[in-house]
């Protein structure tokens, strides 16, 4: 497994506890961005800057990520949303069975990846699955009519926060922690 990081937006705080978890353990992590920066933990990672063009990176990791092997057969319960019969795995389950994770908060690039069978999560610990992308994206696009409406406003600069942090880091642990 690798994880690959959507990286122009992905806060400083979540970088650095992926390398910290990820180098414990020897795996691979893929920045993906539009321009390089170091994180702040000295941790092993590989840096892919890609090309200026709208969607350089989510393509390059749309292209690497390697989705999970869904011949592999295994038994799950329909309370926990999905069943052996179905697609909809979680993000702990794509791993195990083979997936890569990546971290993301482009919807579009979700919906890309789940349907690739992607394990992928955003920073703020949600998991993207083919039973909920849909209608995050039409979440998404209502909004955005609402603001272009004016009946809705968005504040800008909106700050990251401890709570985001540590929903983030209690799923992030848990899939990997899944992983043995």
């Amino acid at each position: 497994m690798t994880v690959y990081i959507d990286a122009d937006s992905c806060p400083s705080p979540v970088r650095n506890h992926v390398l910290k978890i990820c180098n414990s353990k020897n795996i691979p992590v893929v920045f993906a961005a539009n321009r390089e920066f170091i994180p702040e933990e000295n941790q092993a990672y590989e840096m892919i800057v890609c090309g200026s063009e709208k969607d350089a990176a989510d393509n390059f990791i749309f292209e690497k990520a390697k989705g999970a092997d869904l011949n592999i057969v295994f038994c799950a319960d329909d309370k926990y949303g999905y069943s052996s019969s179905s697609n909809y795995l979680s993000a702990s389950d794509a791993v195990k069975q083979g997936s890569d994770l990546v971290i993301t908060r482009d919807l579009l690039l979700a919906k890309r990846l789940t349907e690739k069978n992607v394990a992928c999560i955003n920073d703020r610990g949600r998991e993207f699955t083919k039973k909920n992308i849909d209608a995050l994206l039409k979440e998404r696009e209502e909004d955005l009519m609402f603001v272009s409406m004016g009946l809705v406003k968005h504040s800008k600069g909106s700050f990251y926060n401890k709570k985001e942090f540590a929903a983030f880091a209690n799923s992030f642990d848990k899939i990997i922690s899944e992983l043995n």
